[in-house]
């Protein structure tokens, strides 16, 4: 199985902290965003109170915004590739769930490990249950499907994917800004189009996702 992070490496920037914006509640998110990285809340308190901003507004005017983000190229080819050759595709995001039913319909991923969030009648709900430990999502979601994480990859490009990289069998920081994320990762890439990460583990699979 290979797992995708989401912000950052299907698409090239946060995609609900830029939806935000023209959602009218930029200013909100933004300020929840620095009070985490100031280590004034916790990823869970940042998450919850984010997706709160988000009830009440209707799934399609999130969409709007969303769907006018660019997304790294090939995504749906490399997906395919890598389902060629029987490996199991998914998304592995702190995100919610709404965004990555959104995208496993564009590209086909086969399934998600993500933060839920509710929505109703095409209006999204208060119902929130975040993720900020996506390690023991996986793990979750892995036992589920009675697959080894030593059968496992993931593909990522920030801090909290790190903990990710340290349980799977093979890992890789796509465009990450850290070199802390890149020291933590089996292999780390530059590149715009994910079908460089289909021939990476190509490359390599023989040893590490066979």
């Amino acid at each position: 199985m290979v797992s995708f992070d989401v912000d950052g490496t299907i698409f090239r920037k946060a995609a609900l902290t830029h939806a935000a914006q023209a959602l009218g509640i930029g200013e909100k998110w933004n300020t929840l965003d620095e009070m985490y990285h100031r280590n004034r809340i916790t990823l869970r308190d940042c998450l919850s109170s984010e997706y709160k901003l988000l009830q009440g507004m209707k799934l399609a005017d999130v969409f709007r915004e969303i769907s006018k983000i660019d997304v790294i190229k090939n995504v749906r080819e490399t997906v395919q590739k890598l389902q060629g050759h029987q490996i199991h595709v998914i998304l592995l995001t702190d995100n919610p769930d709404f965004l990555c039913a959104y995208l496993l319909e564009r590209f086909g991923f086969e399934g998600y490990v993500s933060s839920k969030v509710g929505v109703k009648d095409g209006i999204i709900s208060g119902e929130i249950e975040p993720l900020p430990d996506k390690r023991l999502g996986l793990r979750k979601y892995a036992a589920w499907m009675k697959l080894p994480l030593s059968r496992c990859a993931h593909v990522g490009d920030w801090v909290n994917d790190i903990p990710v990289f340290r349980v799977v069998r093979y890992s890789v920081a796509l465009n990450a800004k850290t070199e802390k994320v890149k020291a933590s990762a089996s292999y780390h890439l530059e590149t715009d189009d994910l079908l460089d990460i289909y021939k990476h583990l190509a490359s390599v699979s023989a040893t590490s996702l066979d």
